[in-house]
């Protein structure tokens, strides 16, 4: 081989060898390129009942939020708040991907938010809250029992009574009448019995025997004859 040969392989041999540490170099950049979202992506929410923004008539038994992977219940709290920012806490469960709270029977209606910090499959933190309406109806005003029913029989007519009651006087008038005559008599007849005729008989008698005292005086005080 002459000594042109030589040189023309080896710098065939260096060339080749550039081309393969490149092509390793852009393997390993496409590498990184690739695996470096997968290590940057966290847990996240990919739903929840009830959904954010949602407006409900009646009060759901529970709030359920599910994340793309397995949370870890260590660190993880679920609560109601209200729109004055009063908390209603409830005990927290974690099922997989699923994170749930129970919701009181009886809230009324307003404006609320499931409030959630969960911890992810890779440690990480997640926070954030659901917010939801409700607008739950009125109770039902019970219909009134049998016994506080008003009674079916019709009250008397106000114009009727007076028109018995007058009936009632007219009837009774000739024995009222009567009844107030007999009641005058009596009186008169008892007033008549009720004169003092006792004062009189005596004055009556003072008179007459006033009059004999005063004749026979008369008498003995006259002339004698001699």
């Amino acid at each position: 081989m002459t000594t042109r040969e030589r040189t023309r392989a080896r710098t065939t041999h260096r060339a080749g060898g550039r081309a393969a540490g490149a092509a390793v170099g852009v393997l390993a950049a496409g590498l990184v390129v690739v695996g470096a979202p997968a290590a940057s992506a966290h847990d996240r929410l990919v739903g929840s009942d009830p959904e954010s923004g949602a407006v409900l008539d009646a009060v759901p038994a529970e709030a359920v939020l599910t994340f793309s992977s397995e949370v870890q219940e260590l660190g993880t709290v679920l609560e109601l708040q209200a729109a004055d920012g009063s908390s209603i806490a409830g005990e927290t469960a974690v099922a997989g991907r699923d994170v749930s709270v129970p919701l009181p029977s009886d809230l009324p209606s307003g404006e609320y938010a499931v409030v959630y910090r969960v911890t992810s499959s890779d440690g990480h933190p997640i926070s954030g809250e659901i917010p939801f309406s409700l607008e739950v109806a009125a109770p039902a005003t019970p219909a009134p029992s049998a016994s506080s029913a008003p009674s079916s029989s019709p009250a008397a007519s106000p114009t009727a009574t007076a028109g018995e009651s007058a009936g009632a006087g007219s009837a009774s008038s000739p024995t009222t009448s009567a009844g107030a005559a007999d009641d005058a008599e009596a009186t008169s007849a008892e007033s008549g019995d009720d004169v003092p005729w006792a004062p009189v008989v005596v004055v009556l008698v003072v008179v007459v025997l006033g009059g004999l005292a005063a004749a026979v005086l008369g008498r003995r005080r006259g002339p004698r004859t001699r």
